[in-house]
């Protein structure tokens, strides 16, 4: 049955355009300088995928982990994932100041804890900064377990990177849902077998949400009728 929900964190439950488009701006003007590759900036932030001053859908900035994007930087100068490390590092009261939840977050992960399911964050991003994300917002008691980007060599959509998870709590894959804004959330565990919703409150749209079973406005959606949209059984 139903007993877990599975949240993606940046554009999911969290502002993804407040923190991390500045932050991607900055720092890629911030790594021509420091290494004077003005040349390829432009290059260089459509790989990324800061596109029209906008975070592209799937892009690396969107879904991709800290580890990935240090070592873009480093495929243009031998020392750059050091230097976008520490520029990180540098950078995160700030970026941590800034972050900003999508209106509803809260109060759909109450009302989920309160019809007894476990709240779950599984995010790209790292251990330090969900936890000070948690933290920040007191969500404390509404959030079961984190499954972070830096916590095992495996990421999102490769389904081992939840096994920690079920093996810690006895999670099944027909107990969990997964809520998220990119295809690498909604094409979480495709092949085993776990249910996704994607969400249009972060970087994609639609068509850019492969793999989804449903798709909804914004975590806000998840309720239909006082009932969480997703029972058991439901595709």
């Amino acid at each position: 049955m139903t007993r877990v929900i599975l949240f993606d964190k940046d554009g999911t439950l969290l502002n993804y355009q407040k923190i991390w488009t500045p932050y991607a701006k900055q720092v890629i003007q911030a790594f021509a300088e420091e290494f004077d590759r003005h040349d390829i900036k432009n290059q260089l932030a459509y790989e990324l995928g800061l596109i029209d001053g906008e975070i592209a859908p799937n892009s690396i900035l969107a879904s991709g982990t800290g580890e990935m994007i240090q070592n873009h930087f480093e495929g243009y100068e031998s020392g750059a994932a050091a230097w976008m490390r520490k520029h990180y590092e540098d950078s995160l009261e700030e970026i941590l100041e800034s972050m900003e939840l999508i209106e509803g977050s809260r109060e759909v992960l109450e009302q989920l804890h309160d019809d007894g399911f476990k709240n779950v964050i599984v995010t790209s991003d790292s251990r330090a900064s969900t936890e000070y994300f948690v933290k920040k917002f007191k969500l404390e008691p509404l959030i079961e377990d984190i499954v972070a980007g830096d916590d095992s060599s495996h990421h999102k959509p490769d389904f081992r990177m939840l096994e920690p998870l079920m093996e810690r709590h006895g999670y099944t894959v027909s107990d969990m849902v997964m809520v998220g804004d990119n295809k690498s959330d909604t094409m979480l565990g495709l092949d085993e077998g776990l249910r996704t919703i994607g969400v249009l409150s972060g970087t994609c749209r639609e068509q850019d949400l492969e793999g989804a079973d449903i798709i909804i406005g914004s975590v806000r959606d998840l309720y239909e009728n006082e009932e969480f949209i997703m029972q058991e059984g439901c595709k």
